[in-house]
């Protein structure tokens, strides 16, 4: 299997995978049938999991999450996927192994836990330029944070997703993988053919109270980039 690093690639096959099986379903397109794109983030997110005691940091499964739910067609395109080729012209061998809610497979998946306390699993990748006055000088909020710059993006995006105000933001610098950190510049940050990789940035996150993921911010999170997972170690709510 690829590594983590890799997930963005793989995700992106699995959703072409799952448009085409799917005959174009809106679920995976993300546009209606006039091809319009869907509002409210209402397609599915497609997440790459790797377990802690992975040998390598290989990606060890896939989460398919969509917040309106899978149709007949929908669940029929996830029975039938049963491979993609993975970065490399890698083979990779796929299998449904459960299909509910997303309370349902709490226990098993840091990514879709309920806790005060998020970590960052994959990069987050601003949409926004940090702003600056024509003298160069950085342009700030209330807070003192530069408007559109990588935290005050993540404070606006949660902001939209409806989450509570975070109680602090602490910027990290990559995730475990092997037992090692790897930097978050070591992941593939751009979709084939995107253009140069965008800059990548985590951060732990503590909410006033406990809240249910996934947590996917920033660009290209419906390809699992700007994934939070639960943080065992900052929080005592899991």
């Amino acid at each position: 299997m690829p590594r983590l690093t890799s997930a963005l690639l793989l995700a992106e096959r699995i959703h072409l995978a799952l448009v085409d099986l799917s005959d174009g379903s809106s679920t995976f397109t993300g546009c209606d049938s006039l091809r319009r794109p869907l509002q409210g983030h209402r397609h599915a997110y497609i997440f790459c999991e790797s377990d802690p005691d992975s040998i390598t940091g290989e990606i060890t499964g896939a989460i398919v999450y969509a917040r309106m739910g899978f149709d007949f067609k929908d669940r029929e395109a996830l029975q039938k996927l049963g491979r993609v080729w993975g970065p490399g012209d890698l083979e990779v061998k796929l299998a449904l192994q459960g299909l509910g809610s997303g309370e349902d497979f709490a226990e098993k998946s840091p990514l879709l836990a309920r806790s005060r306390s998020w970590i960052s699993r994959t990069p987050f990748l601003p949409g926004r330029h940090a702003k600056r006055t024509r003298e160069g000088v950085p342009k700030c909020d209330g807070r003192g944070l530069q408007i559109g710059g990588p935290e005050h993006e993540l404070r606006r995006l949660l902001s939209l997703a409806g989450l509570p105000e975070p109680l602090a933001v602490e910027p990290v610098a990559g995730t475990m993988l092997s037992g090692r950190e790897v930097a978050w510049r070591d992941f593939v940050r751009q979709r084939s053919g995107g253009g140069p990789a965008k800059t990548g940035y985590g951060f732990r996150i503590e909410f006033p109270e406990a809240v249910a993921g996934p947590v996917a911010l920033g660009e290209a999170s419906h390809f699992g980039m700007g994934g939070f997972e639960a943080d065992e170690a900052g929080c005592s709510d899991l």
